[in-house]
This record gives structure tokens, C-alpha cells and sequence, in this order.
């Protein structure tokens, strides 16, 4: 179908450009850049006319959780109430439902939500060695007088490793004793070791929280990674969704210049 056709074409592309050994990183991201602005473009188009010629059927629940993240919250909440009343118990729906609540919720302007990880904080000398767990709160960084940008990631999230480098040169500009970064992983697919030494590799040396599983994104409504958010020194939310270098730097700037 036309949703399987868009995936072929998104993958065959990335290998074409990404496994072409004679091309530099700066080329292969040029090119990248160059198919991927045009092709989510036609993508989301074709998402959003399956919505609207289909709100009476389950078409229009498939083709707006394909373009959710494009929309505002507010345009959300309009495009989930105009789907059929048939539609509304759909568990995909309650779903988008729930996330938009949560996100409502911790809205900029609102105060932070804390929440509780049982978080490996460390190894043991064993052979081999294994994670040492404590619990960490949010509230152990947010509320505690500090901007803290709060950076949601995961390991086997290629998005996510990108955003790093980004995040470390804001980090590097910026943090102090005004500033701290915090990340924390959620839907890890693979041992919590993994996540550590992920985070070790691409020299992520700000306090991390892993081991999250689903709970922490289900409080922000966090429903695609990387997400970052950024709290004030008292805890309210500041600012979120942002991204790429010139994004965080501009959300940080705003109130650490």
C-alpha cells in the first residue's frame, strides 16, 4: 500500500546515501538533507488528506498517528475530536488522547512533574561486572535552583545519538553552577548496560537516569525521541520540543545571557 511504498523509499535512500563509502559524513548529511525536507513534505500531505477524506473510519486513526508530531497540541485535540464516534474508543485514539493530556499537563508555564527510576548508577567488581541500582528522582536535579535541560534518548535511537553532539556543545557553553543537562532513557530494548556504555562512547558526562522504561515518557507525554525539555531554577517548564544545535542553544540562551 501507499504507506509501505514511502517506507521502501525512505530506507532504500538512506542506504543509498549512508553505505556509499566514497562520500564524506558532511556529504552524506548534505545529501540527506537535500531528500529528506521534500519527502516528509509529500509525506505528511499525503497523511493529511487520508485524515480528512477519512475521518469515518480507521484510515484517518492510522494517517494522523503518522503525522502527530507535526501538529500543535491544540490542533491535536481538534483533529482527534472531529474522528467519528465510533473512532473515539479506538485504543490507538485513547492513546493520542492520553499523551495529549499528559503533554497538556506539562505544558510551558507548568511546574514539573517528579517521578521515581530504580537507575543503575554504577558496576560492581565482579566478573562480569553488573549494575548497581538506586532510586533517582527528577526532583534530585529539577527545582533545586538550576536550569536543567532534560534530554529524553535512548540508546538504539539513531535520532537521539545525533542530538548529542548538539546537546554536549550548548553543555559545554553553558554549564555551571546556573546549568545542568540530565538525560535519562526510556524504552531501552537491550541490557541497562548497553545504555551505559552508549552514553560513556558518545561522552554524554552530565547525570544520567536509564532504566526508565515507558513511565517518565507517559508522564510528559512523550510519544518520539530525542525530546528535550527545559526547566526553570524553581522547576516550571520553560520550554519544549525543540531541537538541533541552533534550537537548544536559542532555548537556553533565552534565560541564561
Amino acid at each position: 500500500d501507499a504507506e509501505d511504498a514511502y517506507v521502501a523509499e525512505y530506507r532504500a535512500k538512506r542506504a543509498e546515501i549512508f553505505q556509499t563509502d566514497s562520500l564524506t559524513e558532511d556529504a552524506k548529511a548534505a545529501l540527506w538533507s537535500e531528500f529528506e525536507g521534500p519527502f516528509f513534505e509529500k509525506y505528511n500531505k499525503a497523511n493529511s488528506d487520508a485524515y480528512t477524506q477519512n475521518t469515518d473510519n480507521f484510515v484517518s486513526v492510522f494517517a494522523l498517528q503518522n503525522i502527530r508530531h507535526e501538529y500543535s497540541d491544540a490542533q491535536m485535540d481538534s483533529l482527534l475530536n472531529l474522528l467519528a464516534p465510533g473512532l473515539q474508543e479506538h485504543k490507538y485514539v485513547k492513546s493520542m488522547k492520553k499523551a495529549l493530556e499528559a503533554r497538556l499537563s506539562t505544558a510551558e508555564g507548568q511546574m514539573f512533574t517528579d517521578f521515581t527510576v530504580n537507575s543503575a548508577v554504577g558496576l560492581t567488581r565482579s566478573i562480569p561486572p553488573q549494575p548497581v541500582y538506586s532510586e533517582v528522582k527528577l526532583s534530585d536535579y529539577v527545582g533545586k535552583g538550576k536550569y536543567v535541560l532534560l534530554d529524553f534518548w535512548s540508546p538504539w535511537c539513531g535520532p537521539c545519538k545525533r542530538e548529542i553532539p548538539n546537546i554536549r556543545k550548548v553543555y559545554e557553553q553553558y554549564g555551571g553552577k546556573n546549568f545542568e543537562v540530565v538525560s535519562i532513557a526510556v524504552w531501552e530494548r537491550e541490557p541497562v548496560k548497553v545504555t551505559m556504555d552508549t552514553a560513556a562512547e558518545l561522552g554524554m558526562n552530565w547525570p544520567q537516569i536509564n532504566n526508565a522504561g515507558r513511565e517518565a515518557a507517559e508522564i510528559y507525554g512523550v510519544e518520539g525521541i530525542p525530546h528535550l525539555i527545559l526547566f526553570g531554577p524553581d522547576g516550571t517548564i520553560l520550554k519544549r520540543g525543540f531541537h538541533g544545535y541552533d534550537g537548544i542553544l536559542a532555548a537556553v540562551s533565552e534565560y541564561l545571557n
